[in-house]
């Protein structure tokens, strides 16, 4: 979004042609969005209207301020809120309660005579099964990242979590709904993958590093365990770039690689702002390629001969950089080649950062229509089954940047008020 009230020109567009949403849903979202934003300002959540995510993106976007634990802070509380007797309503003219059930586990969806949904069966922390009774149920629980099992079945092989969160995704509400007749949707051997630091998996933040990772790479040069480079670092903007990079680190030994770059990087405008977002440790430092790569445990000669082949085939004459934008400066010769921002790497200190490749999401889910129902193989809507977020499968072969959490918060949001209509519909006057 270029604000809180403006989509991207190209937002539609984009959701068109990489993902299988149907046309009444991109309308919704795009239609939707910044009146979802608004209201979650209205909980307390405040946007950061900065112009760029990344220093190459070419991408407007807006993002909470506080990351994805804003949106957990500020919704959440307002739960607890309802948990602790405080009733409220749109209007004012309903009274709402709400019960949170900590340490429980949905286990199936109950159905009724006529096919309708009429609540789910929950097992507690001792083991004992329990059948809560409702009028309509949301399905909220995120893809199959953190399932090993779905995981080797779907897309071949596992990853880590992007976030700490993204562990306990372990594709049960997906599984829930195809067993109550939900249309399969999505690419099921597809994930959105993120390079990141493996030194943060598991952190105490619960966020692998992959801002100061991502940062660095287009000015880096990308290295394997073998002190080889193996891809484009320079290929195209950050809004793409990520996916390649994520995609080809996995496909090396280990799911590792190293980006390696020089003092001259350290220099940039704005990069030391940048890779500050989410960096929990330093790169690795040495005032000489073969100690930087004793430090990594690659071999020394290897990688000095990988750094002097590419130095031999960037431009003299590197005036054209520029570290904000495409910048056509290119390697001559060099297989692989890199295709913009090709300058020396000879400048000591030398650093690296270690890449791993981390799972956000996967993109095989359930089908749903543009007012959040789940429907089944016909299109027709599962009486009482709302789903929203990351299990409801629309992207393919890639994602389309930061619209997964403004989908989430806008079909979510719908999903609430239609299951609330239900409720009360069932319940009368």
């Amino acid at each position: 979004m270029k604000d809180v009230h403006t989509i991207n020109d190209d937002f539609i567009g984009r959701l068109r042609t990489k993902t299988d949403a149907p046309e009444e849903y991109i309308q919704v979202l795009a239609r939707q969005a910044p009146e979802a934003v608004l209201w979650a300002e209205g909980y307390g959540l405040e946007f950061d209207p900065g112009p760029r995510v990344f220093l190459t993106s070419s991408d407007t976007r807006i993002q909470p301020e506080g990351a994805g634990a804003a949106i957990v802070q500020h919704f959440f509380s307002r739960v607890e809120d309802g948990s602790r007797g405080l009733f409220f309503g749109p209007n004012n003219d309903r009274a709402l309660a709400v019960e949170v059930l900590y340490e429980t586990a949905a286990v199936h969806l109950l159905l009724d005579g006529e096919g309708a949904v009429a609540g789910i069966g929950a097992r507690d922390r001792a083991g004992k099964l329990s059948h809560l009774h409702a009028p309509a149920v949301i399905l909220a629980s995120g893809g199959f990242q953190g399932s090993p099992e779905m995981m080797a079945r779907h897309i071949g092989f596992d990853l880590p979590t992007v976030s700490r969160g993204g562990a306990h995704n372990r594709g049960e509400g997906i599984r829930m709904a195809l067993d109550a007749g939900a249309r399969s949707t999505g690419q099921w051997d597809r994930f959105h993958p993120l390079p990141a630091d493996p030194r943060t998996a598991g952190a105490t933040s619960g966020l692998m590093t992959f801002a100061a990772v991502m940062e660095t790479v287009p000015y880096s040069l990308m290295v394997n365990n073998s002190g080889d480079r193996f891809m484009d670092e320079g290929a195209t903007s950050m809004d793409y770039l990520y996916d390649l990079v994520g995609r080809a680190v996995q496909r090396e030994a280990g799911q590792t690689a190293y980006a390696v770059f020089d003092s001259k990087t350290m220099a940039l405008p704005h990069y030391r702002k940048a890779v500050l977002r989410d960096k929990v440790h330093e790169p690795h430092q040495a005032e000489t390629v073969e100690g930087l790569a004793r430090l990594i445990g690659v071999e020394g000669e290897a990688l000095a001969a990988t750094v002097a082949s590419y130095n031999a085939a960037v431009p003299q004459d590197d005036s054209q950089f520029d570290a904000m934008r495409l910048d056509g400066l290119s390697t001559d010769g060099l297989t692989p080649p890199k295709s913009n921002w090709a300058r020396s790497l000879d400048t000591p200190p030398f650093y690296c950062y270690p890449v791993t490749c981390a799972n956000v999401f996967t993109m095989g889910g359930i089908g749903t229509d543009h007012t959040a129902r789940v429907i089944d193989g016909d299109g027709i809507p599962i009486p009482g089954l709302y789903a929203a977020g990351e299990m409801t499968g629309i992207y393919r072969d890639k994602y389309v940047g930061a619209t997964s959490v403004l989908r989430g918060l806008v079909f979510g949001r719908l999903a609430g008020y239609n299951a609330v209509e239900d409720s009360f519909d069932q319940a009368g006057p």
